[in-house]
Order: C-alpha cells, then sequence, then structure tokens
C-alpha cells in the first residue's frame, strides 16, 4: 500500500516536472537522436506595381524564402521550398494572359523570380487594386535517422497593384501616302489618356524595319497635353524599296514632360505601327516599232498608271539603251495621270549601221511628282521591240544594160531615194574592173524627194575580146540627208550584159586602117620624087 502511494506521488512529480519545463526536455531527446524539424516561409512581392490603362505588360513577382527551424541541424532540408509555382486566382478588374508558371526550388534567404503578362483596361480608373496569387510548393519538415517526411503546401497572398494618376500617351491614326522606294510625310495622332496634364511635351519617333524618320529621328515638341488632348505630328519617312509587301513597320515613340511640380519626367513609350502605301507602279503596252539598222525611225506605245496614286506631270524616260540605239529624245511628257488612266508616248531613235537586225530590250520608266510633291521615279519598265534591218538609201535599175563586145555607149541607170526623207547634192559614181571601161564615170542630181526617181548617165564600153556574159558595175552614192549631214552608201552592184560581137569574123577593121594610111603615105612620097 505504501509502496502504491509512492508511486502515484513520483508520477504526479514526473508530471509536473514535465509540464513546468514543456517541450526543451523532449527536444533535447530528439536533438540528441538526430531528428531535425522546420519548413519553408515564402512571401510573395512585386516590386514594380505600377500599371497604365490601356497597357499589356510583364510584371516580375519575387517570392522570399524565410525558413523556419524549430529544432534539428539538417537546416538546408527541412528550409528549401521544391517544385514552387505561381498563378495568379483574382486578377480584380485586370486580364492575365499567364497561366501558372514555376519557378524551382527557392532556398532559405533566397528569391525566386516568376513572370505574369497582365492587361489593364483603358478604362480602368487611377488607384489601388489588389489581386490573389496562389504559391504551390513540396518541402520536407521532418528528418529522421530511419527518413524523411515530405508535405505539400499553397498558399494564397493578396498583392496591390497601383494604377497611378499621371499622363500617359497613345498613337493612334498612323498614315502615310509613301511606298516602298519612296518619302514623304506620315502623320500621327498622339494623345494623353492619362489622369494628369503633361508639361512641356515632347516626343521622339523613331522607325526600323526599313522606315527612316527625318533621316534618324524626328524631335517633336507637343507642348502641354491636358488628360484627353490629342495632337497630329507630321514626320518626313523614307521607306526602303526592299521592304516591298512586308506589311506594317514599326514606329517607336518615346516621351518626356513636366510634371505638375515641374520635374522631368519619362513616360512609356509606345510602338506604333507604320503601314507603307501601295507601290506606285506603271505599265507599257501596245508597243510599235518602225526601227530599222542605219536609220532614225519611232518607237511608240501606250504607258498606263496602274495605281494607286496620281502620278502629277509624268514623263515617260528612254533609259540609255548602249553605243548602237541613240534615243534623239530621252523624254517624253505626257501629262498627269491618275489610276487606270493611260497615254500615248512615241520617242525617234536612231539604230546604227553597226547594230544587228531582230528583237530587242529597252528600259522605259516614268519620272513624277507624288501627292507630297515629291520627285519620284519609277521602277525600270522593260519594253520588247524588234529592230528591221538595215534598208538600201538607193533603189538602182539599168536602163540600157547590154553592150556588145567592143562597143560602147552610153550607159543609163534609174535611181530612187528609198529614204523616208529627201536627200540632196547626190553625186553617183560608177567603179569598173576589164573587160568593162569608162570615159565618163560621175552624175550628179541636185534632189530626191522620198521615192522620187531619176535616171543618170555614165559612158560604158566593152572590150572586144570580152566574153559574153553578164559583168557588174559597182556603184555608190555620196548625198545629204534632212540634217545636212554628208553621207557616203552603201555599194551596189549593177549587172551589164555583154554581147558576142557582131562584125562576122571578117579582117579587123584597125589593121586595115592603118595599113591603107602607110600605103597612101608611101604613095604620096614617091608622087612627090617623081617630080
Amino acid at each position: 500500500m505504501k509502496y502504491g502511494r509512492r508511486a502515484l506521488i513520483g508520477g504526479i512529480v514526473l508530471l509536473l516536472i514535465v509540464g513546468s519545463t514543456g517541450a526543451p526536455m523532449i527536444v533535447g531527446a530528439q536533438e540528441s537522436s538526430g531528428v531535425t524539424s522546420g519548413e519553408p516561409d515564402l512571401e510573395v512581392y512585386l516590386p514594380d506595381n505600377e500599371l497604365f490603362p490601356g497597357t499589356e505588360t510583364t510584371v516580375a513577382f519575387q517570392i522570399a524564402n524565410e525558413g523556419e527551424v524549430d529544432y534539428g541541424s539538417a537546416v538546408e532540408q527541412v528550409t528549401t521550398a521544391r517544385g514552387v509555382s505561381l498563378e495568379i486566382e483574382d486578377s480584380g478588374p485586370f486580364e492575365v494572359k499567364t497561366g501558372e508558371t514555376p519557378i524551382g526550388p527557392i532556398q532559405d534567404g533566397r528569391v525566386g523570380e516568376a513572370t505574369q503578362r497582365i492587361v489593364v483596361p483603358e478604362d480602368v480608373e487611377p488607384g489601388s487594386y489588389d489581386i490573389d496569387v496562389r504559391v504551390r510548393y513540396d518541402y520536407t519538415n521532418r528528418v529522421t535517422s530511419s527518413g524523411t517526411q515530405r508535405l505539400s503546401a499553397s498558399d494564397r497572398q493578396t498583392i496591390t497593384i497601383e494604377v497611378p494618376e499621371e499622363p500617359e500617351f497613345d498613337v493612334s491614326n498612323v498614315e502615310t501616302d509613301v511606298g516602298p522606294g519612296a518619302s514623304g510625310d506620315a502623320t500621327l495622332e498622339i494623345e494623353n489618356i492619362g489622369t494628369e496634364t503633361a508639361y512641356g511635351t515632347e516626343a521622339t519617333i523613331t522607325g526600323s524595319g526599313g522606315v527612316v524618320i527625318d533621316g534618324d529621328a524626328a524631335e517633336e515638341v507637343l507642348g502641354d497635353l491636358e488628360p484627353g488632348e490629342s495632337v497630329n505630328v507630321t514626320v518626313k519617312a523614307a521607306i526602303d524599296e526592299a521592304i516591298g509587301d512586308d506589311g506594317a513597320k514599326p514606329l517607336d515613340v518615346a516621351f518626356t514632360y513636366d510634371d505638375e511640380n515641374g520635374i522631368e519626367q519619362d513616360g512609356e513609350s509606345v510602338t506604333a505601327s507604320l503601314a507603307p502605301a501601295a507601290e506606285q507602279t506603271f505599265a507599257v503596252s501596245g508597243v510599235q516599232s518602225s526601227l530599222r539598222v542605219g536609220e532614225t525611225n519611232t518607237l511608240s506605245g501606250t504607258i498606263t498608271n496602274t495605281g494607286p496614286n496620281v502620278a502629277d506631270n509624268a514623263v515617260v524616260t528612254f533609259e540609255d539603251p548602249g553605243p548602237t540605239v541613240t534615243p534623239i529624245e530621252t523624254e517624253v511628257a505626257v501629262g498627269s495621270l491618275d489610276p487606270g488612266e493611260s497615254a500615248e508616248f512615241e520617242f525617234d531613235v536612231e539604230i546604227t549601221t553597226s547594230s544587228t537586225a531582230g528583237p530587242r530590250q529597252f528600259e522605259l520608266g516614268v519620272t513624277y511628282w507624288d501627292q507630297e510633291n515629291t520627285a519620284q521615279q519609277s521602277d525600270a519598265l522593260p519594253t520588247r521591240a524588234d529592230v528591221g534591218p538595215q534598208s538600201p538609201e538607193f533603189d538602182v535599175e539599168p536602163v540600157n544594160g547590154t553592150f556588145g563586145a567592143g562597143s560602147g555607149g552610153e550607159f543609163r541607170v534609174t535611181i530612187t531615194n528609198t529614204r523616208e526623207y529627201a536627200v540632196s547634192d547626190v553625186s553617183a559614181k560608177i567603179y569598173t574592173d576589164s573587160p568593162l571601161s569608162t570615159s565618163d564615170d560621175e552624175a550628179f542630181v541636185d534632189s530626191l524627194e522620198p521615192g522620187e526617181s531619176k535616171e543618170v548617165v555614165f559612158q560604158l564600153s566593152a572590150g572586144s575580146d570580152a566574153t559574153a556574159k553578164v559583168y557588174p558595175v559597182k556603184m555608190d552614192f555620196q548625198y545629204d540627208d534632212e540634217d545636212g549631214d554628208t553621207i557616203i552608201s552603201d555599194t551596189y552592184q549593177v549587172p551589164v550584159d555583154v554581147t558576142a560581137s557582131t562584125d562576122g569574123g571578117g579582117l579587123p577593121v584597125l589593121p586595115i586602117a592603118v595599113g591603107l594610111v602607110v600605103l597612101a603615105a608611101g604613095g604620096f612620097l614617091y608622087y612627090r620624087r617623081q617630080g
């Protein structure tokens, strides 16, 4: 009985001791046995929490880990948050474009980061707005000699976003009539869509992607802009021809202004889009060519403005085609052309004698003034035309082209001017080879109209020993053309038909005559001597 009472009292005393000392007696036992207990403590922050109406912004949430250790030495194991992820659950008036975002492990004393894409509606009023984020992670809360205990945690926290009272800018109605390869005006409308007045506002406008603004960048002074007030800005835009139909190109617009306290501030930059106008084009059709080697003739056709803009004071140009082709004039004015409108053009073109006949390609173009009163040049317009072979200056036909062997006389030839212009001071000359000969090889005609014919006369003889057949007589002309230039023509060959002698094979006339003269002289001398 005494023993039982002592045991009861001893138990009560032990309980009192444990109750009075609390956990430390157990902790000490656990520490001595190598047990560690603790957990991570994650806190979410948004350092840059200012967002502006009408924007879509990537924000960076930071997650700091301040782990807690109850007891033990395996601190890193129990304070590290593993597989951390962040998700916005309640976005308030904002729209979230990003889902749950993994971050990875965050050790004690470290900070992880997760980005989220947030859209702020244009009609959001300035003020403070709370959003809720959910952080999920795994951790080890207990480490013993026999193993570890893994747990999962989910923590919802509230973050404040500020929509500040300040100016904010928007760029709209970006327009231009400038196409690829051209330059001219582009207009922009800039509006203060914020809640505060921007004083002394300035904008810096730069282009990219083949668009150059004012040679490099345009510095525009906008002045004071109250909330809701807008201003139109005109800049010079040069658009690279190489961009073709690649679509709209970005314009970056940066802002500076003074706040109500006169302190200079940087506004949020805005990226606008500049859509180049469709490239101005032209087409050539109905090409007609009377071009011939060695002549000056015409190349004509129709030029059409295929749009999209009016081409003022248009001029069709003939690009230099090389040394054998010479346009007399290289430009033909056709006036202003509306889209779809056409005009006729004609060039006088000289094809030199060193050129060759056949199809040729020429390059035409159009210079014009655009709607910004800026001179423009179209792309080259390849144009195919035929060049005819060289035609003779004269048509030469013999009138009497038959001579008997051993005879001679007048050689009459009809010459016709085949040119499309009159020629003057025409000197004709013939050249003969044995058995033909001439004692008068030149003739003269004062003028010949296009298509006019005249007869010229020469003296021609055929040798008595000439074989009966056709022989050539060469002939050329020296004349003055319509510009007064003296030209030497090509050489022509005129046929002469030599026939056999008609003397019947008797004694030769010349030897007999010589003999008779000799006999007469001898008789005369004999008579004188006889008295």
